[in-house]
């Protein structure tokens, strides 16, 4: 596998990713032997969502137990700070996990949204 440092973050992230919405079409079990497979085969970089069901459940009952071999990216629809907040902490525990590697902005469509999450009180403040 090969691996890739995106911008200055300093991490380390495999050049093929996983991304977690199709895991919502897989039952639990499945998805857990999903996940192991791609972490035996060097993948390390996982993409979720809170928008994507219980994605971030199924893939945290194995990336919980593998969390130093992964590199976790979650994301939100919040626009404010405090709906931000609420949403890391709901991803956090949803997940089983004491930090998240790169948090996104989700869904983001006009110059309109980009504005709210940088005005006083927006996601990104």
């Amino acid at each position: 596998m090969r691996y890739r440092t995106p911008g200055n973050t300093g991490l380390k992230v495999s050049v093929v990713g996983f991304g977690g919405i199709p895991t919502q079409r897989a039952p639990a079990a499945e998805a857990g032997v999903i996940v192991n497979k791609a972490l035996d085969l060097g993948i390390n970089f996982f993409d979720t969502a809170r928008g994507y069901t219980d994605s971030e459940e199924k893939l945290g009952a194995v990336l919980k137990l593998r969390r130093e071999e992964a590199v976790v990216a979650t994301k939100s629809m919040a626009r404010t700070k405090e709906g931000m907040a609420a949403d890391i902490r709901k991803s956090l525990d949803t997940m089983g996990l004491e930090y998240i590697d790169l948090y996104q902005l989700h869904n983001v469509k006009s110059r309109v949204e980009l504005d709210t999450f940088l005005d006083p009180g927006g996601a990104l403040v």
